[in-house]
């Protein structure tokens, strides 16, 4: 399939990347697929995650096992936004056109293991905790 994965980044054995853009320093463990996503620089993808239809701030991490977007067919196109700095937890599901903001961590997300579409999550440190 068509990519584009700039130099810089780590690709495991087991990884698949479909349609999709990887920046610099980009890490994608074994058994994660990326498709039809935007992921900037220095992401880290742990293993068997799903990454579809998103777009990836500088320097977040998808847990291992994680879902984040996702293709719908036959419905309108959402596009999952996850922004830098971000904390997807394991085993976490962040639905096509949910956004998770800059700097969340697993605790903000209050216990929920799903993010729903068109949810906005929003760190809950203050600025100097960050």
């Amino acid at each position: 399939m068509d990519s584009l994965i700039t130099d810089g980044c780590q690709i495991s054995p087991g990884a698949r990347i479909e349609r999709s853009i990887l920046s610099p320093g980009v890490r994608v463990a074994s058994g994660a697929v990326v498709r039809e996503s935007v992921i900037l620089t220095d992401v880290v993808i742990e293993a068997n995650a799903l990454v579809e239809r998103s777009v990836l701030d500088k320097k977040s991490v998808v847990g291992e096992a994680a879902k984040v977007g996702g293709i719908q067919p036959g419905k309108e196109t959402l596009v999952a936004m996850i922004g830098k700095h971000a904390h997807i937890a394991p085993g976490m599901s962040v639905e096509p056109g949910a956004m998770i903001g800059p700097d969340v961590v697993e605790s903000d997300y209050l216990g929920a293991k799903i993010i729903r579409s068109r949810d906005y999550i929003q760190t809950l440190r203050q600025p100097y905790e960050i």
